[in-house]
């Protein structure tokens, strides 16, 4: 009987059956959470930035008149976030962000979003993305 009742007791503490959180590391963060707030996403080749504050997407662009859209809201899943907005000429432009680490190439800096922009007409722009430069 002894034996029974010491095998049960392993076979709980092997299920974690008493032990609480302890040893176990914390839970990952919700990273839907994450895209609802502001952000700044820029690439280099060529380069670009991006602003999102809400609904309103601002792109610009050298030697272009910033582009300034509104996108009814982000379509979020686990690890993206996606926003589709008409521009002026009734087409559309999207943009995505990933929740993968990124890096610009030509800074140390790091990023938790890598970023995408499609316009019409126009290869994909690639960047990164994460909150703006004054809140990192």
């Amino acid at each position: 009987m002894r034996r029974l009742i010491v095998l049960a007791a392993l076979a709980l503490g092997a299920c974690g059956g008493g032990g609480g959180d302890q040893g176990r590391p914390p839970a990952p963060p919700d990273v839907a959470s994450n895209f609802a707030q502001p952000l700044d996403a820029r690439g280099n080749v060529p380069q670009w930035g991006l602003r999102i504050r809400g609904q309103q997407l601002t792109l610009d662009r050298p030697n272009q008149p910033d582009l300034v859209v509104t996108a009814p809201g982000a379509e979020i899943t686990a690890h993206t976030a996606s926003w589709t907005a008409k521009l002026p000429d009734g087409r559309a432009m999207q943009v995505k962000l990933y929740a993968s680490p990124c890096s610009d190439g030509s800074s140390d800096l790091r990023f938790p979003f890598a970023a995408e922009v499609q316009l019409p007409d126009t290869a994909p722009l690639s960047g990164c993305a994460g909150a703006p430069a004054g809140k990192r």
